[in-house]
């Protein structure tokens, strides 16, 4: 294995703790922006507003990684 790339086990870690982290998020930016908002100044409420879609976008990235870590394993049937 040359040294300037990635090992595959560990980018489908980094993939799949990508895709924890931004869950978690989405979930804490959803609570703040929607149910519990009024307990919340405006501007942490627009705070979490535009949480939600970057973290939606990281899942994604996550999920794209996993899949292309999959891919360099061999393990074609990980969708």
């Amino acid at each position: 294995m040359r040294p300037d790339r990635l090992n595959p086990r560990h980018t489908l870690a980094l993939g799949r703790a990508t895709m924890v982290l931004s869950v978690i998020g989405m979930i804490a930016a959803t609570l703040v922006a929607y149910p519990f908002a009024e307990r919340f100044g405006m501007g942490m409420q627009i705070t979490g507003h535009l949480v939600l879609p970057i973290s939606a976008a990281f899942f994604k990235i996550g999920y794209v990684v996993r899949l292309a870590s999959h891919h360099a394993l061999g393990n074609m049937s990980a969708g």
